[in-house]
């Protein structure tokens, strides 16, 4: 009976319903049942005892996966594309240098401006091989099927490729898991449920490169009516309503009378005033500001570091406490209407309130703190976020150093250094506009004001 399956429900269906049904002849020797005897009426418990068995022994199964994924021990079999077991030690990554130059270079494309579709279609062009037919080809032995076309790349394995941590040299356990030991199917955990251990092989990618692909990537870009995709397509947003700008040109446009619109202006004209800026004329104020920005890293990377990390703990503690001291509001109002709730039961129960009365002001209290309770997620989510942030200094000066002789745009360079760019409205009398540039690992940093407190502490020192 137990070979016969581990599901009560279902095995009571076969033995009562469909053998008889069909006319089939059962017989479970070591359990003593025969279907030509008449029914046995121990089945259904046996039934019962075999699913328990089955229900422990998958607990226990589970338990001894969550204990070694906790422990920072590998959970999965096999390595992904880029990686291959060490022949002295099968629990150890060793990087696959052929297959670690294609992920290198997925990566490389990406920060090129190219999507997902477009990278298979590179690699595809350029006949090189995709994971599992590369896999096949080096008799790597692995639960695949034998493909078709093997240079056949799809944007889902790409996607997947350019999200994978483990190319950072970080093992990460518990993204996937079973809902019950009866479904096979895997679903996926949210990364806050991941167990992630650093440093546990050598990376492929360096950090500040995933995390620029990644910023790109949840940044959606879009192509104009022509087929042009803005150079600070997915970096530039409406300081005032936050929505991002999009690149506007026409056939008869020269290059230098393309703009960027607000997309919210552009949709409704009452939710927004117009924000504009020509192409060209915010590439000219950007290389500019990136140009003062390099100059600056390079030849004061102390001065850099020290302001960098005294202004990101000033930025931290101010944001930090702002947030939290939200948060305890939130949550104090979520507390006062449980008993706001709970005093409109009683009065309703008392008939001190009336049905209807009732119905309707319990009903806006619940709604309340739904909204705040979902909004209260939300800031903690924030919270803990925020504690997490460090200022990388050491990253934006690798960065500087790699372009210090920078003479033009283009979007490798933008997405290397910028994590958005805000454009404010033109004002009325002075005809100016505020640019707010945020950097990546700095977030929003004063290059020029910078420059000049330092210019100003040397001409100090000479006088002294």
């Amino acid at each position: 009976m137990s070979r016969l399956g581990r599901d009560y429900l279902q095995v009571g269906m076969y033995t009562d319903i469909v053998f008889p049904e069909f006319g089939v002849h059962f017989i479970a020797v070591n359990d003593g049942i025969d279907s030509t005897r008449g029914e046995n009426e121990f089945a259904a418990i046996r039934n019962i005892f075999n699913e328990m068995f089955a229900r422990d022994t998958s607990k226990k199964i589970r338990a001894t996966w969550q204990s070694k994924g906790k422990s920072g021990e590998r959970l999965c079999t096999n390595p992904p594309y880029g990686y291959t077991k060490d022949p002295d030690d099968r629990k150890k990554w060793i990087i696959d240098e052929e297959a670690a130059a294609v992920v290198q270079m997925m990566f490389s494309l990406c920060m090129d401006g190219m999507g997902t579709t477009q990278i298979a279609k590179w690699l595809c062009k350029n006949k090189i091989m995709m994971p599992t037919a590369y896999w096949q080809s080096k008799e790597i032995n692995r639960p695949v099927k034998q493909v078709q076309d093997p240079y056949k790349w799809s944007s889902e394995v790409i996607s997947k490729i350019l999200g994978r941590m483990e190319y950072l040299g970080h093992t990460v356990n518990f993204k996937t898991y079973r809902e019950s030991y009866k479904k096979k199917e895997k679903l996926y955990n949210a990364p806050d449920k991941w167990a992630v251990f650093e440093n546990t092989h050598d990376p492929i990618i360096e950090e500040n490169v995933f995390l620029i692909v990644q910023n790109i990537r949840q940044s959606r870009r879009r192509r104009t009516k022509m087929g042009d995709m803005g150079m600070f397509s997915g970096l530039l947003y409406c300081g005032d309503c936050g929505g991002k700008m999009y690149l506007c040109r026409a056939t008869n446009f020269k290059p230098e009378q393309a703009y960027y619109l607000c997309s919210t202006y552009r949709k409704d004209r009452e939710l927004c005033t117009t924000h504009t800026i020509r192409n060209m004329v915010l590439a000219e104020i950007v290389l500019r500001n990136l140009r003062e920005a390099i100059v600056y890293v390079t030849e004061n990377e102390d001065d850099f570091t020290r302001e960098a990390a005294d202004r990101a703990v000033q930025e931290h503690n101010r944001e930090f406490m702002a947030k939290k001291d939200i948060l305890a509001k939130t949550e104090k109002r979520i507390a006062e209407l449980d008993v706001i709730i709970k005093r409109l039961y009683e009065d309703n129960v008392a008939e001190k309130l009336t049905d209807e009365r009732f119905v309707k002001l319990s009903r806006d209290y619940e709604q309340e703190q739904k909204t705040l309770k979902i909004s209260a997620e939300t800031m903690r989510q924030d919270v803990k976020e925020q504690e997490q942030k460090k200022s990388n200094a050491k990253s934006f000066i690798a960065t500087a150093k790699k372009y210090a002789d920078l003479n033009t745009l283009d979007v490798t360079v933008l997405h290397e250094f910028i994590d958005r760019i805000e454009i404010s409205a033109t004002d009325t009398k002075s005809r100016e506009r505020k640019i707010h540039i945020v950097y990546n690992f700095m977030g929003a940093f004063d290059f020029e004001a910078a420059a000049e407190n330092t210019k100003s502490k040397k001409d100090k020192k000479k006088t002294a």
